[in-house]
């Protein structure tokens, strides 16, 4: 083949890129919207939360209301995090996957795809409450991000509405089944978890951490399972109720014997 024959497929290859470029310069000044290649996946964005916890680190506490698209979630070096988790990577992060066709999503999805190369956005916490409390009732979609939204909710009212959230953790393990909310199911039960440990419910929380364990043998691994230090946080829980249990039991033994032998007493009179 001759330099002449050559010659067509170089300039296609160079229209096409000056083509390229031209759109890249389009999406960048914001005259044209980018459409995500992840669309068919019916993800749009990502928020990532954390739950109302003293226990969480700064760094992690950071990442709560950070929004982006999925081709940023994709990259290889992506974090959400600016800085390493100071707790030994034992904070709650939970990535919650949307759609997001309701009115207060679509308004995020524009933002993302209007803020060019970074792909991200920040919600303050009024717009990340009002992204949960959306007209989710006017999307076709409210199926596919119902159990999205029940977490965003039950990680925001974990102090205001312990009782409320302790419901959502529980409507999330029982009813997630597709692919894309499974992820959703570990954290559920380490808040659920550490809800009723902080509520002082320690039996609730060790059968729990049964069920989690029953759900997800050791030695068994996938996408949604947890990871090593998740299991190592139930772990350390396990140990640290079952301590407090065995402290509360004798206590109430002995509180019971005066009420017991004065009960007695009475019956004998």
């Amino acid at each position: 083949m001759v330099l002449t024959d050559l010659l067509p497929f170089v300039c296609a290859i160079l229209a096409l890129l000056l083509i390229w470029q031209y759109h890249q310069n389009q999406i960048l000044t914001g005259r044209i919207q980018a459409i995500d290649i992840f669309d068919g996946s019916g993800i749009r964005m990502y928020v990532y939360a954390t739950p109302e916890d003293e226990g969480i680190c700064d760094a992690c506490r950071e990442v709560n209301g950070m929004v982006f698209l999925p081709s940023q979630v994709a990259r290889k070096d992506f974090t959400p995090q600016r800085s390493p988790c100071t707790n030994k990577g034992r904070c709650t992060i939970v990535q919650v996957s949307l759609y997001g066709a309701w009115p207060e999503a679509t308004k995020v999805v524009k933002r993302l795809r209007s803020a060019g190369k970074e792909g991200s956005c920040h919600l303050p916490l009024d717009e990340l409450v009002g992204l949960v409390k959306g007209k989710l009732n006017a999307s076709d979609d409210i199926a596919t991000d119902r159990l999205a939204v029940v977490m965003l909710a039950a990680l925001g009212s974990e102090t205001a509405d312990s009782a409320s959230a302790q419901s959502c953790y529980r409507q999330i393990i029982q009813q997630a089944q597709e692919v894309r909310v499974l992820p959703l199911v570990v954290p559920a039960y380490l808040r659920s978890t550490e809800l009723l440990a902080r509520q002082g419910r320690p039996e609730e929380a060790l059968a729990i951490i049964e069920e989690f364990e029953k759900r997800y043998p050791q030695g068994k691994t996938g996408p949604s399972h947890p990871t090593r230090t998740q299991r190592g946080v139930m772990t350390i829980e396990k140990s640290r109720l079952k301590t407090a249990l065995s402290r509360v039991k004798p206590q109430a033994a002995q509180q019971a014997l005066p009420k017991a032998a004065a009960l007695t007493a009475k019956s004998v009179v």
